[in-house]
């Protein structure tokens, strides 16, 4: 029950303490990272490690501030756009300083820098040496199926609820020691509503990928004896059915990687493994994978997305420009010069459609980024968006 109760107070805090770092001059610190990594052919690597290593002496900086040497590197180095890893290994040390305090550290994590990395890390440190009875997972259900729910002091965006059921997914894996089925009857318990809502398909995402991404030694010990290789996937995967399958087979990606971002072609015969209705969502995802592997490059994610069939076009580069405001605030700009490159008409109009739908999924109305956003589109989507 200890555990129950603290699973909850985190969920708590996740979603309702996050809150932004405040900038300070830590260009000293920035500028020696970049030139230790220069010499580094791995940057990102080299930041991953570097940066989190402020948080010790003689350095001392806090994490808000190693953050804050983030943001600052990434303006230099514009490689550096994507820093997922970096984000969990900078809250999951601050985690290891003292685990009592895990549920503050995660409050502290930045929004809308590192992609959520910083409240994953933090999680995964408090909770991936742990698993649950079946007692204890039984006691926690109800938390777990109202805690992402919108309530009286918490208006959740379409992001971050999806985002917390996300990482419901995620945690099944923790609790239940691994157990695949175990983990997805419990996504589909807590996150299938009365109303008819429904967030299964993204919990069990969150499932799938602990087996497939494991990014710690830890992580990788959770899975030992489950792990699935490429010539494994097709028969892994028929074990399941409906949203369980989909989210195994679209999760599986990394086994692909390098095939799917060099060949266009690879990408659809990838997707075309699903259930022709889970396509579109396949390659939705997959477009939002290959904007973060090519570094939010606009030119080569318009190389990318001139290749595909004229049905596929106009929705890679629409969720492409939406995956760069998931991933980062500050995309805003870069997003919707996205658009306004797209040269075929349908094609662009379809991106603007898509920013316009993600205003109200990822900000709150009127919010600055929100207000941002909206004032960056062209009418009548700037109205739309207004109004």
């Amino acid at each position: 029950m200890k555990r129950a109760i603290a699973l909850t107070a985190f969920f708590i805090f996740l979603l309702f303490g996050l809150s932004r770092y405040e900038s300070r001059d830590l260009a000293q610190y920035a500028n020696q990272i970049l030139t230790k990594c220069s010499s580094d052919s791995h940057h990102q690597s080299c930041y991953d490690k570097e940066i989190p290593a402020l948080l010790d002496s003689p350095a001392g900086l806090t994490m808000e501030e190693a953050f804050g040497v983030t943001r600052l590197v990434q303006e230099k180095d514009t490689s550096f756009s994507y820093c997922h890893v970096l984000g969990h290994n900078l809250s999951a040390k601050e985690v290891k300083k003292d685990p009592s305090k895990w549920k503050e550290t995660v409050s502290r994590c930045p929004s809308g820098l590192c992609s959520n990395g910083c409240i994953h890390g933090g999680f995964q440190e408090r909770f991936r040496a742990e698993s649950f009875t079946d007692e204890e997972v039984v006691a926690i259900k109800p938390e777990l199926a109202s805690i992402c729910e919108k309530r009286s002091n918490w208006n959740p965006t379409g992001l971050e609820q999806a985002s917390c059921y996300h990482a419901l997914g995620h945690l099944t894996m923790y609790i239940t020691s691994a157990n695949i089925s175990s983990s997805i009857s419990l996504c589909e318990e807590i996150a299938v509503k009365i109303d008819g809502r429904s967030f299964l398909q993204v919990c069990l995402d969150g499932v799938f990928m602990q087996i497939y991404q494991p990014l710690e030694p830890e992580d990788f010990a959770l899975i030992a004896g489950k792990e699935v290789t490429r010539t494994q996937v097709d028969s892994f995967c028929a074990a399941y059915s409906g949203y369980a399958r989909a989210s195994c087979l679209s999760e599986s990606w990394p086994l692909y990687g390098q095939d799917i971002i060099n060949k266009p072609d690879e990408l659809i015969k990838f997707c075309s493994k699903e259930d022709k209705e889970n396509q579109p969502r396949c390659f939705e995802g997959l477009f939002y994978v290959l904007t973060a592997q090519f570094n939010f490059d606009t030119e080569r994610i318009k190389n990318y997305c001139s290749k595909l069939p004229k049905n596929l076009e106009g929705k890679c580069f629409a969720n492409a420009a939406s995956r760069m405001i998931e991933t980062d605030y500050r995309n805003i700009a870069k997003s919707t010069n996205l658009c306004y490159s797209v040269t075929d008409a349908k094609d662009q109009e379809e991106c603007f459609d898509e920013l316009l739908k993600y205003s109200t999924y990822n900000f709150h109305a009127n919010s600055p980024e929100f207000l941002k956003l909206c004032n960056g589109l062209p009418n009548p989507w700037k109205d739309r968006c207004l109004n």
